[in-house]
């Protein structure tokens, strides 16, 4: 996994464990990464699938029909109440875990009309008109 990635994710963890808690202060950061990027490791084969499925197979804004149920379906299986169909093709995915901080992740998977010319072997062969 990048180091890019695995450092925006952990900030983002650090952020949500250390917002407005008590036990921020017994926070051991060196274990909390190392168990996040454990989780990451673990995960990672078929987080790369799903984004390879997804870029191989684009939708154009309001058709993100496969899109959106490949996520939903994804987010049900972690445990999120998920809302489908929101302005159309959109899902809103909820997770609860008790009280403290409340996090919002917004993310758009629509595809540009455009032949895609990167030669990778997930690259889109989907006509998008």
């Amino acid at each position: 996994m990048s180091s890019v990635l695995k450092s925006m994710l952990l900030a983002g963890a650090a952020g949500v464990l250390l917002a407005g808690s008590a036990q921020a202060a017994k926070l051991d950061v060196a274990k909390a990464k190392a168990q996040i990027d454990a989780g990451l490791d673990k995960t990672y084969g078929h987080l790369d699938a799903l984004y390879k499925d997804i870029h191989e197979h684009p939708e154009l804004g309001f058709q993100e029909v496969q899109t959106a149920a490949k996520l939903a379906k994804e987010m049900r299986a972690l445990g999120f109440e998920v809302t489908e169909h929101v302005g159309k093709t959109g899902i809103v995915a909820i997770y609860k875990n008790g009280p403290g901080p409340t996090v919002m992740v917004r993310t758009e998977l629509d595809a540009l009309p455009m032949e895609e010319k990167t030669g990778l072997p997930y690259a889109s062969h989907a006509v998008t008109t």
